[in-house]
């Protein structure tokens, strides 16, 4: 009986250790199939953003050579604005609403071409930006296109004090937006609520620490109108407008 009940125990026991290695090769098969579905889906997945990305490239290396260098684009632009739509199309994401915006924006400021072609691109860069800052709110430079491009659209404020907050508010030190802020309140100033015209006042102060140089050649050229700057800071600043206006003293009468 003892015999017997041993070897039925080892023949239970083999059959266990025999079973063993087919139960786990099994399960590991399960596991590849389920890895390889997984990576084929996220393949699926992904394919339309690698593809938009790809698709985005030259538009891509245009603008970083505009953003680098201050290249303006050689090619004509209508081709980059549907490359930038397709890639849209593909993959709806906020850096190719950007990238349209600016792409339009470089139309609305190209005096050769006709007015209602410039019109057509600010236009353009207003609902490009709105697209954009849906994606993403976080964008002083897109605040920043979409308040110049009401400026230049409309006489009236309609709008622009708010994006131009807004890009002070997304982004208070951006050193390359700097003039390009000023260039706008100033030209606007009229127009500006008292909220940002106290902006414009951080900005000035600010601008005037961090890249005084380009402030005053500003002044020197035109771009910025010294008198209206003076107008602002008057009550407030009279040190720094002394500065400014022995910086600028061959300009200055």
């Amino acid at each position: 009986m003892v015999i017997p009940d041993i070897i039925t125990t080892m023949a239970v026991t083999g059959s266990i250790t025999r079973a063993e290695p087919i139960f786990f090769s099994a399960r590991q098969s399960i596991l590849f199939v389920l890895v390889a579905v997984l990576a084929a889906g996220l393949m699926l997945m992904s394919w339309p953003r690698l593809k938009a990305a790809l698709h985005f490239l030259p538009v891509q290396s245009t603008l970083e050579r505009y953003y680098l260098a201050g290249e303006l684009p050689s090619d004509p632009l209508e081709p980059l604005q549907q490359r930038t739509r397709q890639s849209i199309a593909l993959h709806n994401h906020q850096r190719y609403w950007d990238g349209l915006g600016l792409l339009y924006y470089l139309q609305g400021l190209d005096g050769t071409v006709p007015l209602y072609q410039q019109r057509e691109g600010f236009e353009q860069v207003i609902n490009a930006a709105e697209q954009s800052l849906r994606l993403a709110p976080v964008q002083p430079r897109a605040w920043l296109r979409r308040a110049h491009a009401q400026s230049w659209l409309s006489f009236r404020d309609s709008g622009t004090s708010e994006a131009f907050k807004m890009s002070v508010y997304t982004g208070r030190v951006e050193r390359a937006l700097l003039i390009s802020r000023l260039q706008l309140g100033y030209s606007r100033l009229g127009q500006l609520d008292e909220e940002a015209r106290g902006l414009l006042r951080d900005q000035t102060l600010l601008a005037w620490q961090l890249r005084q140089r380009d402030v005053s050649r500003a002044m020197k050229s035109g771009e910025l109108d010294f008198r209206r700057v003076s107008s602002l800071l008057i009550s407030t600043d009279t040190a720094i407008l002394q500065e400014m206006e022995q910086a600028i003293a061959p300009r200055v009468r």
